[in-house]
């Protein structure tokens, strides 16, 4: 049986970097990562959400905090980039849109609030100004926060593919399959392998509610969401080549959604993506989970914010129209859970929406943890603990 200082549990966009970091560290690392499923209908094992070309990034938020750890992470795509070889980080810019009154306004002061600590400082656009600048059609009562630089989109599949290379070459061990038990610093995998370390950090995304790897049960919803794609021409792909990463509140909705500039998919054309919503199917097995990736999402939710979409960019015309599943983890406390729960365990989970972009310094932060360190002197304002209940109560 191999042994080795940690053993990380997930490959995805928190356990990668983690990984990578460690390994960077000096420690001995083992990181349990299955590979992507090829066909999605087909695979019966963990599914995340990151299996995707992009993800918006960017430093402005509604909160100090998750600016801070995307603009550490942001500060770090270019090196990454450089030593893996890999494209990851297409700085197209980003707008975050909201009202000023209504009951959308304090999201809206809050994040105007963030972008003015930035340095350099985001400018702020009217809804005129983001049209005649931007050919955005805002709400007419919008207000927006406008990064023309260190924001636009990231490729999450390289961001993966990039860690675990750079972990790897660090020193770290990939195991492709899935973690099938763990107790203590043992971790039994789905063919059998059995490995061993001083401490395990389980980076699971969704599946962590449900997986059974850890010792408490995370309180934390797993949301069954939908994102919808619109596919274009390559001439209106061109059309909208200066467009930037989207983040709005439309005419009377009461949350946010997001838009991604056109991206080339792995099948070779070009689609801008949208998506955003707060009531959706609770996911609570691993059979729902599967179940769920098996589909396509849901076609009203689609069909909702596809016209969205249209009113973002009017007069644009879309060749074809499709819906994806997607899942979301929200915690209770709004922000990750990265706490060492006992000692052999650490919980690396929760992203909130926010893991692709922040995720290498999630990663990061994971390792400190996982190493006997603390996150007083990292300037954050949370602690990162976690909300535990028993497993008696976990699906409620």
């Amino acid at each position: 049986m191999e042994t080795f200082d940690v053993i990380v549990i997930g490959g995805g966009m928190m356990g990668a970097p983690c990984a990578r970091h460690l390994a960077e560290a000096g420690h001995s690392v083992a990181l349990v990562a299955p590979p992507e499923p090829p066909v999605k209908t087909e695979w019966q094992g963990p599914f995340g959400s990151h299996y995707d070309a992009a993800r918006i990034t960017r430093r402005v938020a509604a909160d100090a905090d998750w600016s801070l750890l995307s603009t550490r992470s942001i500060a770090r795509y270019r090196d990454l980039e450089a030593r893996a070889g890999r494209s990851i980080f297409h700085e197209t810019g980003a707008l975050m849109a909201g009202p000023e009154e209504g009951p959308m306004a304090t999201f809206t002061a809050s994040f105007r609030a963030v972008a003015r600590d930035l340095s350099p400082q985001p400018v702020e656009l009217g809804a005129c100004e983001t049209w005649e600048d931007l050919g955005l059609a805002l709400p007419s009562e919008s207000v927006a926060t406008y990064e023309a630089d260190l924001a636009g989109w990231m490729d999450p599949r390289a961001m993966r593919d990039a860690q675990i290379a750079l972990a790897g070459q660090a020193g770290a061990t990939r195991f492709a399959q899935a973690a099938e038990t763990r107790t203590g610093g043992r971790v039994t995998l789905t063919d059998g392998t059995t490995i061993e370390a001083a401490q395990v950090v389980v980076a699971t995304g969704p599946h962590a509610a449900m997986g059974g790897l850890l010792p408490r049960v995370p309180r934390m919803k797993v949301w069954a969401r939908t994102i919808a794609f619109a596919r274009l021409s390559e001439e209106t792909g061109a059309a909208l080549a200066d467009m930037p990463s989207v983040i709005f509140v439309p005419e009377g909705w009461n949350h946010d959604l997001y838009v991604l500039p056109p991206v080339r998919y792995p099948d070779g054309h070009l689609y801008l993506k949208i998506g955003g919503q707060v009531d959706s199917p609770r996911i609570t097995s691993p059979a729902e989970m599967r179940a769920w990736f098996h589909g396509t999402g849901d076609a009203d939710v689609g069909a909702r914010l596809l016209r969205e979409l249209a009113n973002l960019l009017p007069g644009t015309s879309f060749e074809a129209t499709h819906t994806e599943p997607c899942a979301v983890v929200w915690t209770d406390t709004g922000f990750p859970y990265i706490e060492r729960i006992d000692a052999t365990c650490t919980a690396l989970i929760g992203g909130n929406g926010a893991a692709a972009k922040c995720g290498d310094e999630l990663g990061r932060l994971g390792a400190i943890v996982a190493t006997g360190g603390a996150l007083d002197g990292e300037g954050y304002a949370q602690d990162f603990g976690g909300v535990w209940q028993d497993a008696a109560t976990a699906a409620e």
